[in-house]
Parts: C-alpha cells; structure tokens; sequence
C-alpha cells in the first residue's frame, strides 16, 4: 500500500511500503541523539526491521481507520514521522504526533506537515477535535501548535522523568469550527 498527500512540490507526506524501511532507519539512526532527548522509542528502534514492522503497523491502523500516521519526504528525502497515532471514532477525535530531522528544522516543513495533517483530519476523516501533546522543555515542538491555532487545554505537571528531574506535558486542541483553512 502506497499513500499520499503532496503538500507541495517538494513535501509530501505518505505511508511507504516495507521497501523504503532501510532509508527510513537511516535517518532515525543518524539522528539518533537528537531524537533520543524527547522520543522514548528511538532506543528500541535498533535495526529497519523495526521500521518495516512499524509501516505494516501504520498500514493495518490506516486501514481500521484507528490512526493515520505518515512519514514525510522533502525533495525526495524522508525527513520527518508525522500525523495521527490515534484516533477515537466514537467521539471524533485524533492526536497528533511528530518529529523532525534535526537537519531540515527551522524551515517551517513540520508546520507545513502539521497543518496538512489537521486539514486531512478534519476533511477527510471528519474529526471534532485534534489533540497535539508535548513535553513542555520542548519549545520548538510546542511552538507548532499555537502558530497553528491551538487552545492550551492544560498542563500535567511533572509527567514525564529524563534522569534526575521531571518535565511536564502540554495538550493542545483545536475544534473543527475554530480551524481555518
């Protein structure tokens, strides 16, 4: 199964077939420490057959409607994992998450992917509301939702341990009537 939704020219993102699992890999294991600092999975993921059992995974979600979560290529490169790791069907919600090469931050691209992912979920999915959690050490992470319109929800203090101190999580949401195109 092969997915897409061109954003751009250059941007797009889509759900890849197992093929692409070694190139995918790369990119995580390259940027291994800068992905480590707010992504607990980095250290498990360990070898592309981790990242081909994550796109079967992402495949069987996408096809149960339970998550739609994309991998991201900018000018023919994987740059980026982003889009709906959940998705409640009853109450018409999903979440968001995201994470970008530390080599293609700063040029707006997750913004850009963000936002596509909103209108998809809104659009095509017809989801009420979008969630975006994040660690709040994590400003450029957190800067995405409330560029993109997003209502601080709120804060749960001190959730998440990194060695010898606590970090607390943000959770964003947007409504479908508040977000515009």
């Amino acid at each position: 199964m092969t997915f897409e939704i061109k954003i751009n020219d250059k941007l797009s993102l889509t759900i890849p077939t197992t093929e692409e699992s070694q190139n995918i890999y790369e990119i995580i294991d390259k940027d291994r420490k800068h992905l480590r600092e707010w992504l607990a999975w980095v250290d498990k993921t360990t070898s592309a057959t981790d990242i081909e059992n994550n796109i079967i995974e992402r495949i069987a979600k996408f096809e149960k409607k339970e998550a739609a979560s994309f991998y991201a290529k900018y000018e023919g490169k994987w740059i980026a994992s982003v889009g709906f790791i959940s998705i409640n069907d009853k109450d018409k919600q999903g979440e968001i998450g995201y994470w970008l090469s530390s080599e293609f931050e700063g040029r707006g691209l997750m913004t850009e992917c963000v936002r596509t992912s909103i209108k998809y979920g809104f659009k095509e999915l017809g989801l009420h509301r979008i969630v975006i959690r994040c660690r709040s050490l994590n400003i450029k992470n957190s800067a995405i939702p409330k560029r993109l319109g997003f209502t601080l929800d709120g804060t749960l203090r001190e959730d998440h341990k990194s060695e010898d101190s606590y970090d607390d999580t943000l959770i964003w949401s947007l409504l479908d009537r508040e977000w515009k195109e």
